[in-house]
């Protein structure tokens, strides 16, 4: 591929994962902008959003971590949704993989969901997962999605949260602790996960000011920041430069911002 090719993919979205090759992520481009003109059987069922509720996202994404979703597939549909969920990424095994889907309550057609929610802000978040579909990097994942969040208090307490799983214990701890007539074990779980979210912070902080003492450029600190693994942000937050390597993502990173 061209420098010019990678260049334009990196800014409509298109990522190279840490271990993704360059002929392992030109078949899962095709393969995504394939699934983009005609989705699935499932899919194809589903109302698509439209291309206008995109406008914001567009600008805001491209403002924070240089990329617009342009190849996003992003349909209305309940299907399986609990009543608290706005949307859901689903995630399609195809080969050479993967693919992401974005489903949408059927409510945020009308721009929000209870009231908590704005129809731009989900797709927002859920686009920079797409973004790092190729991706297996949890510690960074959410601070990076919830970045996206037009309310301060989401950017700082959103990335509490890593796992589905994680939610699930809290609300079990508060039901044990209701039973006991206690609030120690929620306390105990929501602290670990404050210190955590508050240790992680700090990384990224630290990550953040040696990329600065290169790249002098706020905007492409976040771009960096958002193309790299766990274990590179975690050099940089100890104040030890990262070279890269010879892959086809360093190559996109070199290209686009160093």
């Amino acid at each position: 591929m061209t420098d010019e090719e990678l260049v334009e993919l990196n800014r409509k979205g298109f990522i190279p994962g840490p271990r993704e090759t360059e002929h392992d992520f030109q078949e899962r481009v095709q393969a995504t902008q394939n699934f983009f003109i005609q989705p699935t059987a499932e899919f194809c069922a589903m109302e698509r959003v439209s291309p206008t509720h995109w406008n914001w996202v567009d600008q805001h994404l491209e403002e924070l971590f240089d990329f617009q979703p342009r190849s996003v597939a992003a349909y209305y549909s309940n299907r399986q949704l609990t009543p608290w969920q706005g949307a859901a990424s689903w995630i399609i095994d195809v080969k050479p993989g993967p693919l992401c889907a974005l489903q949408l309550r059927c409510g945020l057609k009308k721009g929000s969901y209870l009231g908590l929610y704005s129809r731009e802000e989900i797709l927002a978040h859920e686009a920079v997962h797409a973004a790092r579909c190729a991706f297996e990097e949890p510690l960074g994942e959410e601070f990076f999605a919830y970045m996206t969040s037009s309310r301060r208090w989401r950017q700082i307490f959103g990335p509490i949260v890593q796992k589905p799983w994680e939610a699930a214990l809290f609300l079990g701890a508060c039901v044990v602790g209701a039973y006991w007539g206690s609030v120690v074990p929620s306390s105990i779980v929501f602290g670990v996960g404050l210190l955590r979210l508050i240790r992680n912070r700090q990384r990224m902080r630290k990550a953040s000011q040696t990329l600065m003492l290169v790249v002098l450029d706020a905007k492409k600190v976040r771009a960096i920041l958002f193309r790299l693994t766990d274990a590179e942000m975690g050099r940089l937050s100890k104040g030890i430069w990262v070279e890269g390597d010879e892959s086809l993502r360093w190559r996109v990173i070199r290209l686009a911002y160093l």
